[in-house]
């Protein structure tokens, strides 16, 4: 079987034989079926990146809920206040597929410093 995209690089199948008009030949599909062949190479997945942003959000979130409560306790060592480390949980909880920012990356909630 070979697998083909149209020429603005959206991955349209894979035939035995006849392929759309216009298609171009790839070596292998896409790892996500929003894949995006660029002629450098393939581009990034929509659906890859939410994926990896939800991942981040959930290892992050205990984080900040764990230094609220070192702080709440009296830890010293910690960056930021309690109600610093609230916000960037807050901000976490809304890092969703709700946030029109999501999923890129450098818009992010930062974690106090």
């Amino acid at each position: 079987m070979k697998y083909y995209v149209d020429v603005s690089g959206r991955f349209l199948g894979g035939w035995d034989q006849d392929p759309p008009e216009s298609s171009i030949e790839v070596a292998v599909p896409p790892e996500y079926a929003d894949q995006i062949w660029l002629s450098s190479g393939w581009g990034p997945s929509a659906s890859k990146a939410a994926q990896e942003e939800s991942k981040w959000r959930d290892q992050q979130m205990p984080i900040a809920q764990q230094n609220v409560t070192a702080i709440d306790y009296g830890a010293k060592n910690i960056p930021g206040s309690a109600e610093e480390w609230k916000s960037y949980w807050l901000g976490l909880l809304g890092w969703t597929s709700d946030n029109h920012d999501f999923p890129d990356s450098s818009k992010r909630p930062v974690a106090p410093s």
